[in-house]
């Protein structure tokens, strides 16, 4: 059975910073969302995460739009999957045009999570350490990897979470957009169903509010998401507002056809 989502995204610059260098969107047409974390500085960093924006949804609005063959580059994924992958791939060589093109755009990078939903399967692409998260049944579950440095040391079991999370290397990140010409993401497709939510969030949230304060959150504004928006900024906020705050969320709910895109695409998708 397919269902109706419902989908909200905000953003804030934070309490410290003069400049917000998040951009998100969201498309319920084709229940897309992204959100991005520009880094380079101020302007750089906010036409960093622009284009990586603005790239990836538009390569993904036409695809569905003109409903094109594509061919798959990796067979484990769907193709809807495998298009939003080389959608990140425009966009990390956009930003590096831009970058090389003008000297004051040298060194601009970002974050990218992006995810598209249809026919009750949630595809992620992501880079960077911006999260995307599923809450469900009361519990909440990061569905996404820290492209960072302190979680790779994590991982590895160097250091502790507390001691990652207090690590003065906590905003190194070891993958971005724009930072190389080949770039590895991280990419997953999830079943979805009735009830979940799905929270992209930047670090300037997950810095800020930890995981059980932000299922908290979720769960007592659950039939609300612009609520769910609010409320999350304005806990991060409360804590300190160090850095920009984006989230975006949609919410699986009430009985309606889920993929308004599957009549134009479902002759190839998920072959």
């Amino acid at each position: 059975m397919n269902y109706k989502i419902s989908f909200c995204a905000k953003t804030d610059k934070g309490l410290v910073r003069d400049h917000n260098e998040d951009n998100y969107i969201i498309d319920e047409s084709i229940n897309f969302m992204a959100i991005a974390d520009g880094m380079g500085g101020h302007k750089n960093g906010e036409l960093a995460s622009k284009i990586a924006i603005e790239k990836a949804y538009g390569i993904i609005k036409d695809f569905i739009s003109s409903s094109s063959s594509f061919e798959k580059t990796n067979k484990d994924y769907s193709i809807l999957t495998n298009k939003l992958l080389s959608a990140f791939d425009v966009a990390n060589n956009e930003i590096l045009v831009q970058s090389k093109s003008d000297e004051k755009n040298k060194g601009m990078g970002t974050t990218l999570t992006a995810v598209i939903l249809n026919d009750m399967i949630l595809s992620l692409v992501h880079i960077g350490d911006s999260r995307a998260y599923i809450i469900r049944d009361s519990k909440i579950k990061q569905i996404s990897d820290d492209h960072s440095f302190v979680m790779e040391q994590y991982k590895k079991g160097i250091i502790t979470l507390e001691e990652a999370e207090r690590s003065p290397y906590r905003n190194v990140l070891t993958r971005a957009l724009g930072v190389k010409d080949d770039v590895e993401y991280f990419v997953c497709e999830e079943k979805i169903k009735k009830g979940d939510i799905i929270l992209l969030a930047t670090d300037g949230l997950t810095k800020m509010v930890k995981d059980e304060k932000i299922l908290e959150i979720v769960s007592s504004y659950s039939d609300n998401t612009e609520l769910i928006c609010s409320n999350l900024i304005l806990e991060a906020n409360k804590n300190g507002g160090d850095d920009n705050i984006t989230v975006a969320v949609a919410k699986i709910d009430g009985e309606k056809l889920l993929a308004k895109i599957k009549k134009r695409i479902k002759k190839w998708i998920l072959h």
